[in-house]
């Protein structure tokens, strides 16, 4: 299995960073402030929960370290953006960039089974994400589990996933 030790910084960033990105571009496809709140804390404890992975590159990214750097560094990113850019479409954007390049490092130093379980490790997040407030409701009443907006993203990952599997 694929450790860190064999990644460059660069790499092991993308790795890291990527479900991070993931929260972010599926908590803000659309809902209230409250489920975006809601979908952030399902996401960070999707992350946190991969401290028990038996992958060791999912270990560390479940690391409290790995994590606050991870978080300081997308928060830093995202403040850089100018408001109108601060859309779903950009941050959706940003998280396919962000796993195309984590998935590159994966194809170069990991094997079938680092990249199986990293993807399944992104999609589970991002479902995870997307699962944790329903959209479109009224008190409660109504709305969607996973929105339109969110489905079509996690599609945009799944198809990514799956073309390097191939």
């Amino acid at each position: 299995m694929l450790t860190r030790d064999k990644l460059t910084v660069a790499q092991w960033r993308s790795i890291r960073n990527t479900p991070h990105h993931v929260i972010v571009a599926v908590s803000s496809s659309g809902g209230s402030a409250f489920d975006e709140m809601l979908e952030r804390t399902a996401g960070m404890q999707a992350i946190v929960d991969a401290m028990h992975s038996t992958h060791p590159l999912l270990r560390e990214i479940g690391g409290s370290v790995d994590i606050m750097q991870a978080q300081d560094e997308i928060r830093a990113w995202f403040y850089t953006l100018q408001e109108e850019h601060r859309t779903p479409a950009n941050l959706q954007q940003k998280a396919i960039e962000s796993l195309h390049h984590a998935l590159d490092a994966l194809d170069a130093h990991g094997g079938p089974e680092d990249l199986l379980h990293y993807a399944e490790f992104v999609l589970s997040t991002a479902t995870r994400v997307a699962r944790a407030a329903r959209e479109g409701d009224v008190l409660g009443v109504g709305g969607q589990i996973i929105s339109r907006n969110e489905q079509e993203f996690i599609q945009q990952l799944e198809e990514l996933a799956a073309a390097r599997k191939k």
